[in-house]
């Protein structure tokens, strides 16, 4: 199994979320409550949040997400956020960057020293 980089940060720094998948469904009856039953024995969990790399650091990301996992497609093995066992999880969607420390006139693509990278992951069951 792939693992995340070791030389990237290890946890999430900034706004971590966390969400339980709804494993119920809920059915209207003619009279009465709801019927309520499970849908499915084991949920996957949301996760998102934001870390800051530094340029070297979202290279490597990069690299990671769009070779190493195919574009995210591929599952991958990390610490949870909550517990720090090891889990299983996938992208949910594109990380996006954002700048956060200017580096003055340098070259195209050298000129920020920090990002903050946000991302949204699904820990699977």
């Amino acid at each position: 199994m792939t693992v995340w980089p070791a030389s990237l940060p290890g946890s999430f720094e900034l706004g971590l979320t966390d969400t339980a998948q709804n494993a119920v469904t809920r059915t209207q009856m003619d009279a009465g409550p709801y019927k309520q039953r499970a849908r499915f024995t084991a949920a996957a969990r949301s996760i998102g949040g934001s870390m800051t790399m530094s340029q070297a650091q979202r290279q490597t990301f990069e690299t990671f997400y769009h070779s190493t996992i195919s574009e995210g497609a591929a599952e991958f093995d990390w610490a949870d956020p909550i517990d720090g066992s090891t889990v299983s999880m996938r992208f949910v969607d594109v990380p996006s960057f954002s700048a956060i420390v200017g580096g003055g006139s340098g070259s195209p693509g050298k000129a920020y020293a920090h990002w903050r990278v946000s991302m949204a992951l699904e820990i699977l069951p």
